[in-house]
């Protein structure tokens, strides 16, 4: 199943990294953080790049709600910076500010954005690691630092609904909830919720 933020939205062709690459930072996994974080890395002169094992436009987890929080000071500051940045630049993302600790984005038009002129490679999978050097069959990438994302013990699945029919109960088993267009989007560790148009893992 398609999440509601791929309707609509023409991706990239991305390549396959066949050829040996260095870079000072690779982040593993194409997620929202990593391309917002690449792209800020990029433009304080890193060389990054984004190495995804998936095809980045069948993975409708890419961006979950879209909600960007800050838990903390560090962390509220840079999402101030993101949001100066968006609004400064006018990025097309249906950025709504919530809070000073809350963003609401359309994930997928923001990492589209953002990672635009980054090195994106799709279909390349790490098989082996030697200090900083991965193998990835096809070449070798030897990166000053990795990053990767954590891992999520549990999984999670976005649930659509139309507001009429969200308001019309009381839950108490979602764990994040937005509003997008005329829908409500929540996450939930349950598969199957009453009224839910339709669900994606994230």
């Amino acid at each position: 199943m398609h999440s509601i933020w791929q309707e609509k939205i023409e991706f990239p062709q991305y390549p396959i990294l066949k050829k040996d690459q260095k870079a000072d930072i690779v982040y593993v996994g194409a997620t929202l953080t990593h391309g917002i974080e690449a792209h800020f890395q990029k433009e304080q002169g890193k060389a990054v790049m984004i190495l995804e094992k998936k095809v980045i436009s069948d993975m409708p987890q890419l961006g979950g709600l879209g909600i960007l929080k800050a838990e903390n000071r560090a962390e509220e500051k840079k999402l101030h910076i993101l949001r100066d940045y968006i609004e400064g630049r006018q990025i097309p993302c249906d950025m709504k500010v919530v809070s000073q600790k809350c963003l609401w984005v359309h994930p997928i038009k923001l990492f589209l954005f953002l990672t635009e002129d980054l090195p994106v490679y799709e279909q390349s999978s790490i098989y082996g690691r030697k200090g900083k050097r991965m193998d990835l069959g096809s070449a070798y990438v030897d990166a000053a630092q990795i990053i990767e994302g954590a891992q999520r013990k549990e999984v999670m699945y976005a649930h659509v609904f139309e507001k009429e029919i969200f308001l019309k109960e009381q839950r108490t088993d979602l764990e994040e909830v937005r509003t997008y267009r005329e829908f409500y989007l929540v996450s939930s560790l349950k598969r199957d919720l009453k009224g839910s148009l339709y669900c994606w893992e994230i």
